[in-house]
């Protein structure tokens, strides 16, 4: 993990930027394109500002120094993506809010997945210093 750049970088905050333009627009395909909603600009901004608190906080993370915390949600973020387009493919009424959900739910287990390492990281820290 030597390409994550190292805690308090002002890196990070670049790359919550560009995570924001590629989660947000992502996001914009998935809804508007993929499953044909109608574009709003207020819908449209909602989305982007999902997209910058999540891809802000992930890096936050990071910046702290909770590299395995910020690879995790990503990993989940990009996971919960997938199931969002996945469930969102029938457009029948509820898979709009389905997809919304299992987004939801699959990028909250990549943070609980991504929590789980960092404290597992640092019980191996405190034995091998111990």
């Amino acid at each position: 993990m030597k390409w994550i750049p190292a805690a308090k970088s002002g890196k990070w905050w670049g790359i919550a930027a560009g995570s924001t333009l590629i989660v947000g627009a992502a996001i914009w395909l998935i809804r508007f394109v993929y499953m044909g909603q109608v574009f709003t600009g207020v819908h449209a901004f909602r989305m982007l500002l999902l997209a910058a608190v999540v891809s802000f906080a992930f890096s936050a993370a990071g910046w702290f120094g909770a590299r395995w915390l910020w690879g995790f949600s990503n990993a989940g973020l990009i996971a919960g993506l997938a199931a969002m387009a996945l469930y969102g493919s029938d457009k029948t009424g509820w898979e709009d809010l389905i997809s919304f959900l299992s987004f939801m739910m699959v990028t909250l287990g990549g943070i609980a997945v991504g929590i789980v390492a960092e404290v597992v990281v640092a019980v191996l820290r405190y034995r091998k210093t111990r």
